[in-house]
């Protein structure tokens, strides 16, 4: 069959089984159901969807210069527009001119100010049957200032110098960590680094017995190395503390990210939140739905104190001896820079390192699941709270990591890359261009069609670039391409705090100009309501499919590392 027309048909297919409330014999036995089981009045459903199906915004406070009147008024705003529910989302304050912010003050997060504002909210969405959300910490990773020692995020990484010899070569330890020092998207000005090894190995590299361990020779900040006749390099492994600061983190929550991999520093980051908010509003559940997780862009952090002690228990050898050869030099979120950095190995010794790298890969995603997931939902349970979080990033498992939240969230984007004509064909060599979904999609949403969950959140319409050009017919193409990849909740990119009195175009971050002076304002409510029928329905269906699709992802990790989804910086 032509695969245009098996396409078509497919949807036509699905389409029908959807709306007339009736799905095939072999699905029904896929899904443990029985036929004969009740279900729900869809079409009921489809003509007056409840509030909480409709999409929820983003609710960026700007710099946290809220203000209880202009909270309460934007929630009715938003509430009149068919939006459904706000995720209280605290973010720096997007600054352009002097005097932009009208002379508010900020409210630091978790102060007894900040909190007063999140009562107000509480008890103004209640009143008008709207849900909240809220965000741990403020921007992404979550952090703060406050954060000590093994609490800050930490990173391993090399640096290699190529040398000639016969030659008496002197380098100093600043210099190692000059060229150690990743160019990260958002730098922690505080970070310290450690030298854990220095070695000097032969060009090309075939056996791990020819590397001289140089680590101890250091006098007065400097080694003094003789070269032996050849081609040689010096390989630095350095660790860095608090390596990275908070991308965009309002007052209070700002400073170097949260070690993802250290569990005493999570729950304490965690515990200190909640116990903080509940002091002044009481218990949490009776306010919030879910506490939210963003995007998991790490930067490539791989390291806590105790790293190496957890791989030799998991993976029963030391690794540290390999681990200079088996690190790519990497810059922003962690992607590879130079593949060629180091020297060239054997193939057999190439192999080895390969194995060896999964091995380092596997280790720290089963950490990051038990100390920072498991931590995550455990915390969320004891609050009586769902869990919703964005579970991938690199080092994340791309699929097992969204098993253990009650609402896993996908993401797509709007003119980043949705940038095609009707009826154009979307290009095979660019994944992502015409494509308003990430490939992660299809990993969260079968996450949650595995572990029986029909709520699957979408940061729906990310518009980081070109804030003041998307249409209503690009948020129509973006949030369907969105729902055919499993998708049945949406959450807009999003929804700034800024009074009316704020100088044009208002106090604008990000986000697809979701705000009352947007001329198509007027007939936002109308697509509001066309997804909270949508959600309606595919929240009560059970979803089938015959067609399981598994990447070679354990070979893509021992070639070329873990990957930063949703946006990998090479496809395997």
């Amino acid at each position: 069959m032509h695969r245009r027309a098996f396409l078509s048909g497919a949807a036509l297919f699905s389409t029908a089984c959807l709306f007339t409330g009736r799905v095939p014999e072999f699905a029904l036995i896929q899904a443990g159901s029985s036929k004969h089981e009740s279900v729900p009045d869809l079409y009921a459903m489809f003509k007056n969807p409840a509030l909480n199906y409709h999409p929820f915004v983003r609710w960026w406070w700007t710099g946290n210069k809220v203000e209880a009147g202009e909270l309460i008024r934007e929630l009715r705003l938003l509430k009149d527009a068919g939006i459904g529910g706000v995720e209280i989302n605290p973010i720096e304050f997007p600054s352009r001119f002097e005097g932009d912010d009208l002379g508010r003050p900020s409210l630091e997060w978790l102060s007894d100010e900040w909190i007063g504002m999140l009562r107000i909210v509480f008890e103004e969405a209640r009143s008008l049957g709207m849900t909240c959300d809220l965000i741990v910490g403020s921007g992404w990773p979550f952090g703060a200032e406050y954060l000590e020692g093994e609490e800050r995020s930490q990173i391993t990484v090399i640096a290699v110098k190529k040398l000639t010899g016969p030659l008496d070569y002197e380098i100093s330890e600043f210099e190692i960590f000059k060229e150690a020092d990743p160019a990260v998207s958002s730098p922690f000005p505080g970070r310290t680094m450690d030298l854990l090894s220095l070695y000097l190995v032969p060009d090309p590299l075939d056996s791990i017995d020819k590397v001289i361990d140089l680590t101890e020779k250091k006098v007065n900040g400097s080694f003094r190395i003789s070269v032996p006749r050849g081609k040689h390099a010096l390989y630095g492994l350095v660790k860095i503390h608090g390596f990275m600061e908070v991308i965009n983190g309002a007052p209070g929550a700002t400073g170097p990210v949260l070690n993802h991999y250290d569990q005493k520093a999570v729950r304490k980051y965690l515990k200190n939140m909640s116990d903080t908010i509940e002091n002044r509003t009481g218990p949490l559940s009776g306010h919030i739905r879910a506490l939210f997780t963003d995007s998991m862009e790490l930067e490539g952090a791989n390291w806590s104190s105790d790293m190496m002690d957890e791989f030799r228990k998991r993976r029963g050898y030391d690794i540290f001896p390999y681990l200079p050869f088996i690190l790519f030099k990497t810059g922003a979120m962690g992607n590879v820079t130079d593949f060629s950095y180091g020297v060239p190995m054997s193939s057999q010794m190439e192999n080895m390192i390969r194995r060896m790298r999964y091995d380092f890969e596997i280790t720290k995603a089963e950490l990051l699941e038990e100390r920072f997931i498991n931590t995550f939902t455990e915390w969320c349970r004891e609050l009586n709270i769902k869990s919703r979080a964005q579970a991938y990033g690199r080092s994340f498992f791309p699929l097992e990591s969204s098993f253990h939240y009650d609402i896993p969230e996908c993401e797509s984007w709007t003119m980043n890359w949705l940038k095609h004509k009707v009826g154009e064909e979307m290009p095979e060599e660019d994944y992502r261009r015409g494509r308003a979904y990430t490939m992660v999609n299809k990993y969260v949403s079968s996450a949650a069609n595995l572990t029986g969950k029909r709520l699957v959140s979408c940061e729906e319409m990310t518009d980081t670039y070109t804030v003041f050009n998307t249409s209503l017919e690009n948020l129509k193409i973006g949030g369907d391409q969105s729902a055919i990849t499993g998708v049945t909740h949406s959450v807009f990119h999003g929804f700034n705090y800024s009074p009316p009195e704020a100088p044009y175009p208002g106090w604008i971050r990000y986000g697809a100009y979701y705000n009352e002076k947007n001329t198509w304002w007027p007939w936002f409510h109308l697509y509001n309501e066309y997804k909270g029928r949508m959600s309606a329905l595919l929240q009560n269906v059970t979803m089938y499919t015959d067609i399981a699709i598994l990447p070679p992802n354990d070979d893509m990790w021992s070639l070329i590392g873990s990957q930063m989804e949703p946006f990998p910086s090479i496809t395997h």
